[in-house]
């Protein structure tokens, strides 16, 4: 027991979504629906900073506020949240890309994260007018990350002649306020992904799982970032919803509404949506099992009417921080958790959860 606690107090990190495509109380019901705005945005935000949450997740799909701008306006208005801000490679240059980071970095006095992502469904890249195949995205991740940290810490101008990008003397000002840079988030199912994880995540983040599952993950990528000798460097997080309440009784009985006026056009597009995602199309495996209990406190119902993670954790208190143990004890030290609003769930899993698993970050 001793070194889970020392594990929980020092090294346990969490996270939380912002939906700036807007929230629910109940998927299906139009008159639940919360549209998507600044205030909308910002009560979440302060809602996440109360609640002794580190950092907050900002999507960047089609049907979402743009990501950098709204995390730049959540950053002005609360005081410690950091931004996992996403960075696409191929659509912004890598230079750019790495003044945009340290401008936020220092303006925000080291608030922000980056999280790499190499796209969503083909005819949403198609729309966005990238054409990128699945690996070759990548590798464009890949030489991009390469060319921004050679451009944080190297003294002298850059020189950079690679497979899709070329610059000749280039420098980025101002330099990183986290040293040597704000840390790499990414997740993935495929070789690829994992493999560019392995070079320079600092933290993989995987969608959640079963616990069996998500071990040999973990194994998988530890095994690869040892080829590049980085096994030391490399954490792991797990990216879950969360339907927490005073009882488990309770918990089920919510977990259970919230989907369960979904239309049948909702749960129909859902099963085309995505399919050349790896990690969408395990999703919807998980959704297939019968009552959505893919183990203890492990629902995957949200997986059934939506693309993205899927997999929740559901309980009352001692049973969400138990399962949370059970993946802390295989390697995953940060939670990027959401829920449904997401600013009442992030304040019941500060009130009823953080105390039993890092009661010295809760803010009273």
């Amino acid at each position: 027991m001793a070194p889970t606690t020392r594990v929980l107090e020092d090294d346990l990190h969490f996270g939380w979504y912002i939906p700036t495509s807007g929230d629910t109380s109940a998927m299906g019901v139009p008159e639940a629906s919360i549209p998507p705005d600044l205030d909308m945005f910002t009560r979440v935000a302060r809602a996440v900073e109360n609640a002794g949450i580190e950092f907050a997740l900002v999507p960047v799909v089609v049907s979402c506020y743009e990501a950098w701008i709204s995390c730049a306006m959540m950053s002005a208005r609360t005081e410690r949240l950091k931004m996992l801000v996403a960075a696409r490679p191929g659509y912004i240059l890598p230079n750019l890309t790495a003044k945009m980071v340290t401008t936020f970095d220092q303006l925000s006095k080291g608030r922000v994260y980056v999280n790499l992502i190499a796209g969503g469904s083909v005819p949403e890249l198609a729309a966005e007018g990238i054409f990128y195949p699945h690996d070759e995205r990548y590798e464009v991740m890949d030489e991009t990350v390469t060319i921004m940290k050679r451009l944080w810490t190297e003294e002298e101008p850059v020189t950079h002649k690679g497979k899709h990008f070329e610059l000749i003397e280039s420098r980025v000002i101002p330099r990183p306020y986290q040293k040597p840079y704000p840390p790499f988030y990414l997740g993935g199912e495929s070789p690829a992904a994992r493999d560019v994880g392995a070079k320079h995540a600092n933290t993989y983040l995987l969608w959640g799982d079963t616990r069996e599952k998500t071990d040999e993950r973990v194994r998988d990528i530890k095994r690869r970032a040892a080829e590049y000798r980085r096994e030391a460097d490399l954490k792991f997080g797990m990216r879950f919803q969360l339907v927490v309440r005073d009882t488990e009784k309770e918990a089920w009985e919510a977990a259970d509404a919230l989907i369960a006026n979904a239309t049948e056009a909702q749960r129909k597009w859902r099963l085309t949506a995505f399919e050349e995602s790896q990690a969408d199309n395990r999703m919807k495996e998980l959704a297939q099992a019968e009552g959505y209990r893919i183990g203890p406190n492990l629902w995957s119902g949200i997986g059934s009417v939506r693309p993205g993670a899927g997999v929740a954790i559901v309980g009352g208190p001692e049973q969400v921080a138990a399962t949370i143990r059970d993946f802390v004890d295989i390697g995953c030290t940060e939670f990027c958790l959401s829920g449904y609003p997401h600013d009442q769930e992030a304040e019941r899993f500060g009130n009823l959860v953080m105390p039993l698993l890092k009661p010295s970050a809760v803010r009273r």
